[in-house]
């Protein structure tokens, strides 16, 4: 009988170990998949300004070298 109840309460501890582990897993999934979320997002935002930037440019040059066709 006592060796029955050892037995039981190993088992236990094995699954609350294995739950507790699964559980940090996907803490540290969800974890990632945000950073993964804020870097992406930090290099969309980078690649749109890069194109802002190129095309405020080319728009100021082509008023810079035609600008006195339209006053």
């Amino acid at each position: 009988m006592v060796v029955s109840l050892i037995m039981v309460n190993d088992t236990m501890r094995l699954k609350a170990s294995q739950l507790i582990e699964e559980g940090l897993l996907i803490v540290m999934a969800l974890v990632m998949v945000g950073a993964v979320f804020g870097v992406s997002k930090g290099i969309v935002d980078g690649i749109t300004n890069f194109f802002d930037n190129v095309i405020q440019g080319l728009g100021n040059l082509a008023y810079d070298l035609f600008g006195w066709v339209l006053p």
